[in-house]
């Protein structure tokens, strides 16, 4: 299954779960990273730095780490 990290810039996905539970999943569930919603890449910094998404009208900046535990499905 492909990860949020995994995803092209200008493409919108689907969250469908997460891999781990973690401290940051509580995090990121608070800012609105559920199962069901629709997200899009909006940049990828080089050498593995945060990835900025667009969340219901909000851009967004999280780890990548945190990225590649978010399973998505493609739109």
């Amino acid at each position: 299954m492909n990860t949020l990290y995994d995803l092209d810039i200008n493409k919108e996905a689907i969250i469908h779960s997460f891999n781990k539970v973690q401290d940051s999943s509580s995090r990121l569930h608070e800012m609105g990273l559920i199962s069901g919603v629709i997200v899009r890449l909006i940049k990828k910094n080089p050498f593995g730095g945060p990835i900025q998404i667009k969340l219901n009208n909000n851009y967004i900046a999280i780890r990548k780490n945190d990225a590649e535990m978010i399973n998505i499905i493609l739109k």
